[in-house]
């Protein structure tokens, strides 16, 4: 055998080895638990990126065009309630705090909203308490008790979802549309026919 011949089939060999390990790596099934973590707060680390109709990709962020991050937190009337349970509705996601003058003026205006569109139209609000920056939950109640609210508010008692957000100022507001898409975000109060003109024009 002449160091030709032997060359080309050590050549061959190494060819099919890297067939092989190509085929391997594309068709062989992961581990699928390995792709989701669940915290004990409900965040959820590393959400696979979506695909819309169009084969555009989303990415998981806090700025507009970005898929909202998930997240799971108890409310003042101890339900637990995710960001996700409302998939295929609006969502006015509001931050917010009982000592923030603007969401006092902001509150009523939402509430106003909620009541008036709430069975009708599809569309949710939700308003988070960063908690981490309250005195005590009983001033959140107080607040949200004098102003009459009954749309869903969520307790920040940790600030991870803050954190996740990554927002400085009081109130901020999500708008999502029904694919969990963030297609507007602003830091600054807004009154009910800014809230109905900003849902209506949700995509």
């Amino acid at each position: 055998m002449n160091l030709k011949f032997f060359g080309m089939i050590i050549s061959v060999f190494i060819i099919a080895f890297m067939v092989i390990m190509t085929v391997k790596t594309n068709f062989v099934g992961k581990d699928k638990s390995a792709e989701f973590e669940e915290y004990p707060s409900g965040l959820i680390k590393d959400q696979a990126n979506k695909l819309d109709n169009e084969g555009l990709e989303y990415e998981i962020g806090s700025e507009e065009s970005n898929i909202a991050p998930d997240f799971e937190l108890r409310s003042l009337s101890g339900e637990m309630i995710k960001l996700s349970d409302y998939k295929g509705k609006k969502v006015f996601l509001n931050f917010w705090a009982s000592w923030c003058p603007p969401c006092r003026v902001e509150m009523p205006h939402m509430e106003n909203y909620y009541q008036k569109y709430k069975d009708s139209a599809d569309v949710e609000m939700i308003a988070v308490n960063m908690t981490t920056d309250e005195r005590n939950v009983e001033n959140v109640e107080k607040f949200v008790d004098s102003l009459g609210l009954s749309f869903p508010v969520l307790l920040d008692a940790e600030g991870e979802i803050k954190d996740l957000y990554d927002f400085d100022y009081y109130p901020t507001t999500y708008l999502i549309n029904a694919d969990g898409i963030i297609v507007k975000k602003f830091s600054y109060a807004v009154d009910e026919k800014k809230i109905e003109e900003l849902i209506a024009n949700i995509e």
